[in-house]
């Protein structure tokens, strides 16, 4: 089941709500209704992968069980056991095949591995291990197996995420306070982020596909001219946003609605001026996870002296295979790496004037490691940037761009208005002086726009988006 999906929208959540609200005479009851939903939802597709995920939950209580009792190094070989046993399951179903596929050629043969990788097990997994480790350090709390099978098996983040560290959420997994202000805004931000999947992502996600096909292998060897490219480029990087902080939108405000408060997942990335600073504001959940559980590990086991920025570049290699599985996302991961090491040495904000030149440099960058991203392989990769800097006898001008520009005009607009700080601002100015005729106004208008726009919402859903063929 997706979030975006009619059967999710129009029966799971409504009957969750009222179920949960009507068991709000105790928490452990309602911890208890959301456990169930959580595994009802997993299994709603897949139910065969539901024992793994039990199996991940009844592992990582009976291992914290185990590491609260011990001491000193069997502690410690409690916690490896634990954190080990579910990395083997996520290399094995997930990473196994991008493995042997990068191995067998320099073994002179072709190696395949085919397994089906169970919905969302990344994120869980990557939970299991946030709870075992900051049990192991006195972070958290040993929780019951309810509360564990919730955080583990949440389901708003079992797709995208955002990822969440167990310290984090342990004390609203005990108790927590719900109020008519949190269901307002989690019901807005859960349509706001709809609105940003249907109608934004999707349709960039059309344009861009259709662009990027041109540069395929079985393309005819066409060289996409470079308006035409850079239009492509652009458009996946709106779209990448759009699908990523709908998402994330969409998993906070379900968890509103469940009376849980989560941090953001994104802070406007695209206002970055420099790399460093994106990747403060690009899925600061995946960030913070590998600073508090990668990082970290890292600097307690390298020895004194040792180069730290091989770690550093090991660590975005990490967070670019948490997107995907093919190589490309391992070298878009390693090409952050490289920009902000490069940026911390060289001390990048002090060498550009102006906070427009930054802006651009960075915005350039950010594309450049889109492509990567975006590319199926590294043929792709390569003939898409010979084709941006008109290295491949492409031409600049495409009248195919300007009908792509033509016809999605509204959508580019919307979107990069979003894409900024402009429209936070404008909401936040709207609803500033509580006791004006604006706010007043606004208290009526603002949930009949959030109606509407759902409604536009379920008729994209409905009846499905053009994607203009070239």
């Amino acid at each position: 089941m997706q979030l975006t999906s009619i059967p999710f929208l129009i029966y799971f959540l409504p009957i969750l709500l009222i179920i949960y609200y009507a068991a709000s005479f105790s928490a452990m009851a309602q911890n208890g209704v959301l456990f169930v939903f959580c595994l009802l939802f997993y299994s709603w597709g897949d139910p065969q992968s539901i024992m793994l995920l039990v199996a991940c939950i009844l592992l990582s209580s009976v291992a914290s069980y185990l590491i609260k009792r011990m001491e000193g190094q069997m502690k410690k070989i409690m916690l490896y056991i634990g954190v080990g046993v579910n990395l083997f399951i996520l290399f094995a179903t997930r990473y196994m095949g991008t493995f042997l596929e990068m191995l067998g050629p320099s073994l002179g043969v072709e190696l395949h591995y085919s397994v089906h990788e169970p919905m969302g097990m990344l994120v869980y997994i990557l939970h299991a291990i946030s709870y075992l480790v900051d049990v192991y350090r006195g972070k958290a709390e040993v929780d019951s197996p309810f509360n564990v099978g919730i955080y583990i098996a949440f389901f708003p983040f079992l797709s995208h995420g955002p990822l969440i560290c167990y310290r984090d959420i342990q004390p609203q997994l005990r108790s927590r306070k719900i109020d008519y202000r949190l269901l307002a805004l989690g019901a807005c931000r859960l349509i706001v982020g709809l609105a940003k999947l249907v109608i934004l992502s999707d349709q960039f996600s059309g344009v861009a596909t259709n662009i990027f096909n041109l540069a395929t292998i079985d393309s005819g060897e066409y060289s996409v001219p470079i308006l035409l490219s850079w239009l492509g480029v652009g458009t996946f990087t709106l779209q990448v946003y759009f699908e990523f902080s709908g998402y994330a939108d969409m998993a906070i405000g379900v968890a509103m609605l469940l009376g849980y408060r989560i941090n953001e997942n994104f802070n406007v990335p695209y206002s970055a001026t420099s790399i460093r600073e994106f990747w403060r504001r690009w899925e600061i959940g995946l960030v913070q996870w590998s600073q508090r559980y990668i990082n970290s590990l890292f600097s307690e086991t390298r020895s004194e002296g040792e180069d730290a920025s091989v770690f550093q570049i090991f660590t975005f290699a990490l967070m670019g295979f948490w997107h995907g599985t093919s190589y490309t996302f391992l070298l878009w991961g390693v090409f952050n790496g490289i920009i902000v090491l490069a940026e911390s040495i060289v001390d990048y904000p002090a060498k550009i004037p102006t906070k427009f030149l930054k802006h651009v440099y960075t915005m350039f960058l950010v594309c450049l490691g889109m492509v990567m991203f975006r590319a199926g392989d590294i043929y792709q990769a390569s003939r898409y940037y010979l084709d941006l800097f008109g290295l491949n006898n492409n031409g600049f001008f495409s009248d195919i761009a300007l009908r792509m520009i033509r016809e999605n005009w509204i959508y580019y607009i919307a979107g990069i208005l979003f894409c900024t700080p402009i429209a936070r601002n404008l909401n936040g100015r709207m609803f500033k002086d509580q006791n004006g005729l604006l706010n007043q106004v606004m208290t009526i208008v603002y949930p009949i726009c959030m109606c509407l726009l759902l409604g536009i919402c379920l008729c994209f859903i409905v009846v499905g988006n053009y994607f203009p063929t070239l």
